[in-house]
């Protein structure tokens, strides 16, 4: 009998994962992903949670599940988010839930994800066209004849073609606000960044429901397992506003472009922030907009299924996307593995919209409070008041660093 052929749309983490699995499960794969190569891909640093760590070790080869954890951070970085102003004064220290968190960039993650597929992928090839019939699925790119499948999953991102073909509707919705983020190399010129980003993350609140997150990523040195991809030290920024805030559409636009629209929004701020803006690698600077699920709700298909932001799209505030991506890519496999196509794919959509929903969910309060401190009274009730009462009455509790700092 043949093999299974199972098709996946979208060669992002979540798809060359899933791609992965199912080679070792016994399934003929192909991955259809635009992009022209592994390294063609926006977007900065992911962590991964224990949950997604544990399903990329029963997808992967075990060498390569070690390269990837090899290429990640150092230990020891991710303990707590400093809440600052946009002067620069850090106004409150608190620890980061699941600090044994993988820290990894996203760019070294699909670069080791896409090693061992070989032909599976056929990058710079666009799905543009799904079919559904009693016999299977039949695909249709832009680039040659259309491709028979037993199964095909979607795991095209927010603008996901097949998504759009099993529901009827866009696969995201607008949450009213968009990012523009960049990094700047450590190593190449002096950086003043502030110190708390050497133990975490630095969120910066500043006026009009404009914020910015800062990062600082440090990979591993020294003795390392085969394969890993060595990375510089880097700081990652991010300036997100509401869109109403920006001068015109940011999609699109010029990396120099979108770092005068970021240096915009950030006028008023403390000349240090502008410097690690101006500091920027140009070719890093991009846009993104933060969106929520447009689709996110039971579909009936005996052939197709969704993962990821093709399905569950959601903003990075809760940095949650990658992870539960792998989560479905690990569900998946395994009940395809376990079960007929028609069971298997049942078994897994409502095992996953009983996870998916809380993921989204965790990463709406904080884009709740960045629209009401837009509201200036608040701004100044919660940064010059409030955080710092808090930060004042946990201080016996709290650390003491050898710079003289304290926090968690």
């Amino acid at each position: 009998m043949d093999a299974m052929r199972v098709g996946i749309a979208g060669g992002g983490i979540g798809g060359l994962a899933l791609a992965h699995g199912l080679r070792r499960q016994g399934f003929e794969t192909v991955v259809f992903e635009r992009d022209a190569r592994p390294r063609d891909t926006a977007g900065y640093r992911l962590h991964l949670t224990p949950a997604s760590l544990g399903a990329l070790r029963g997808l992967l080869p075990p060498g390569l599940a070690a390269a990837i954890e090899g290429t990640a951070a150092a230990p020891g970085t991710f303990r707590q988010i400093a809440v600052l102003d946009h002067r620069g004064r850090t106004r409150i220290r608190l620890p980061i839930p699941g600090a044994d968190n993988l820290l990894i960039g996203r760019r070294p993650l699909r670069e080791l994800l896409a090693r061992g597929l070989g032909d599976v992928v056929r990058w710079g090839t666009r799905v543009t066209a799904v079919r559904e019939h009693p016999g299977g699925v039949t695909v249709h790119t832009g680039d040659g004849p259309a491709t028979e499948l037993d199964v095909l999953v979607g795991a095209d991102g927010i603008r996901s073609v097949v998504t759009q073909h099993l529901t009827g509707r866009p696969a995201a919705r607008p949450a009213g606000v968009a990012a523009i983020a960049g990094t700047v190399q450590l190593c190449d010129r002096p950086v003043a960044a502030p110190a708390d980003l050497r133990r975490g993350l630095g969120l910066a609140i500043g006026p009009r429901g404009t914020g910015m997150f800062l990062a600082a990523h440090h990979p591993r040195t020294g003795d390392l397992p085969d394969g890993v991809i060595r990375e510089r030290p880097y700081l990652v920024w991010s300036v997100a506003a509401p869109l109403d805030r920006f001068s015109a559409d940011v999609t699109g636009m010029r990396p120099e472009l979108l770092l005068a629209e970021a240096l915009a929004l950030t006028a008023r701020w403390s000349p240090g922030y502008r410097d690690l803006l101006a500091a920027s690698d140009p070719g890093s600077v991009a846009a993104f907009p933060f969106v929520f699920p447009g689709a996110l709700g039971p579909w009936r298909s005996d052939r197709i299924t969704l993962i990821g932001d093709a399905v569950h799209p959601m903003p990075p505030t809760a940095g949650a996307g990658a992870s539960t991506a792998l989560v479905d890519a690990g569900h998946l496999s395994a009940d395809l593995a376990e079960a007929s196509v028609p069971v298997a794919l049942a078994r897994f959509q409502n095992r996953m919209l009983a996870y998916a929903p809380a993921a989204v969910d965790e990463a709406r309060p904080a884009l709740d409070w960045q629209r009401r401190l837009a509201n200036p009274l608040l701004r100044v009730l919660a940064v010059e008041v409030a955080f710092p009462l808090v930060a004042a009455v946990t201080a016996p509790w709290s650390r003491q660093y050898p710079d003289g700092s304290r926090g968690v």
